[in-house]
């Protein structure tokens, strides 16, 4: 049970609005655990709430038995964790990947603190020390970097957008940005923060031939990045040619379908095959369009499995298409 536990915070008081609802960020993590997003609150000038996601009981399987949170006024180590001072938390741990959080009450604006936390299993096996969250008081007023790997593609009458999840561990969602034209101006469309990293543009004004999308981050203090580089999308008109849009979900879990759309020329896909090619150039699926499930109007699912119905291993893999002699392929990921 070798996992890690992210912890964030935030804290509010009655200082002046702006150090009000500046939000306190730190990352607290146990070993190998992916960290989810959490939003937390601190309840007064001397409160600060701790927020993790729960870990498993087998890496990222089943429920903990237990959490031990520490605090203390000096740096934590595996050596020094006896010696830092048990505040909890009472209850019992939830599933894997939900979160949790414990609030700390009673702290000293002029003191540093620093919190860890390990878990435990039903056979009494404890986790590694977490990483130590280190809380000095000071706000976070750096906005996060812009999204990268924003893409999209025509979704039946809709717009789907996706990206690339942001790499700093405080990122608290996303906003999404339409324009008609290339320059702008490009307006917000999600009144909240989106938490994934894909959104279905359900607005797309009516006679509107082309779309242009930015994505911005916010982290949990409130800061928003600057948006990233456009991507353009074509809503109407004929279509004169085969191409692949992103796949999704991107990466995938190994026993997840993974949408294939196909943006299909107005000549039909007659005799069209995608083939599922992994890192070696080996094709292991091949997908007759006219048989298979379809996804987005026109495109295919794929389930995984190779033509024998057996799973692929995690890797990198190639979705050709093959229509007549256009050939066109986008990279997918499948993870354990």
């Amino acid at each position: 049970m070798k996992r890690r536990t992210i912890l964030r915070q935030r804290l509010r008081d009655d200082r002046p609005l702006w150090q009000r609802w500046a939000a306190i960020v730190v990352g607290l993590l146990l070993l190998l655990l992916a960290p989810l997003l959490a939003h937390a609150q601190g309840g007064g000038p001397d409160t600060l709430q701790l927020v993790w996601t729960a870990p498993g009981d087998d890496a990222d399987v089943g429920t903990a038995a237990g959490y031990e949170l520490r605090v203390s006024t000096a740096p934590i180590s595996l050596g020094t964790w006896g010696a830092a001072n048990v505040i909890g938390p009472s209850q019992s741990p939830s599933p894997s990947g939900t979160r949790e959080g414990f609030t700390v009450r009673g702290l000293s604006s002029d003191s540093t603190y620093y919190f860890a936390i390990r878990s435990v299993d039903e056979a009494g096996n404890w986790s590694p020390i977490s990483n130590v969250l280190r809380w000095d008081w000071i706000a976070d007023t750096t906005p996060p970097s812009a999204p990268l790997g924003v893409a999209g593609s025509k979704f039946d009458a809709d717009a789907r957008i996706i990206w690339s999840d942001n790499p700093e561990p405080d990122i608290n969602g996303y906003s999404v940005y339409r324009a008609t034209s290339a320059t702008g101006p490009f307006a917000k469309l999600n009144a909240t923060l989106v938490r994934g990293t894909e959104y279905l543009d359900a607005a797309v004004p009516t006679g509107v031939p082309t779309a242009w999308y930015r994505v911005s981050a916010s982290d949990l203090s409130g800061n928003e990045s600057a948006q990233s580089s456009a991507t353009q999308i074509r809503l109407t008109g004929p279509r004169g040619a085969w191409r692949l849009p992103p796949v999704y979900p991107n990466p995938s879990m190994s026993a997840e379908p993974v949408c294939i759309p196909i943006d299909a020329p107005e000549t039909g896909t007659e005799g069209a095959t995608v083939d599922i090619v992994n890192s070696g150039g080996y094709r292991v699926r091949h997908i007759p369009l006219a048989s298979s499930v379809s996804c987005n109007g026109t495109g295919v699912v794929w389930d995984g499995r190779n033509d024998a119905g057996r799973l692929v291993a995690p890797g990198v893999y190639r979705a050709w298409l093959i229509a007549g002699s256009s050939r066109v392929s986008v990279k997918l990921v499948r993870v354990p």
